[in-house]
């Protein structure tokens, strides 16, 4: 099974039994029938139950939605912590691998290192609120 539902599959204009539904976006029918407990609409007066794709699919990309998190352009997502944090005493370093730049710190709750590719245009702005060291590689 993967990690993530498959939503490349799901056609919209359909109706899915649970099993049906299992094997489109591929996890387990068990998972549907969780979903359908926790929000997923589901079509019982129908025997078998249907769930209609445009419902599972906007299901699943809601459920992603919550897991984002978006970052400001100083702070970074702490994998430790699940949460939005600032780099420790300020100190960032940014390496430059052509036009890509990524940004290296320690998040200040945990000491966990963070990472966050950004655009090379942003550094300047980045270099205002935190003391960046940037190191350039060929």
């Amino acid at each position: 099974m993967p990690k993530q539902a498959r939503l490349s599959r799901i056609k919209r204009f359909r109706c899915y039994t649970i099993e049906e539904a299992a094997e489109v976006s591929g996890v387990s029918s068990r998972t549907i029938r969780n979903w359908a407990k926790a929000g997923l609409r589901v079509m019982e007066n129908a025997r078998p139950a249907l769930i209609r794709g445009d419902d599972l699919h906007n299901h699943i990309k809601s459920q992603r939605a919550k897991r984002s998190v978006k970052t400001k352009i100083d702070t970074f997502y702490c994998v430790c912590c699940r949460a939005e944090r600032r780099a420790a005493e300020g100190i960032v370093d940014c390496d430059l691998i052509g036009r890509r730049a990524k940004l290296t710190a320690l998040c200040m709750t945990c000491g966990t290192v963070l990472t966050k590719p950004i655009a090379v245009a942003a550094i300047p702005e980045i270099s205002r609120t935190l003391d960046l060291r940037i190191r350039r590689h060929e």
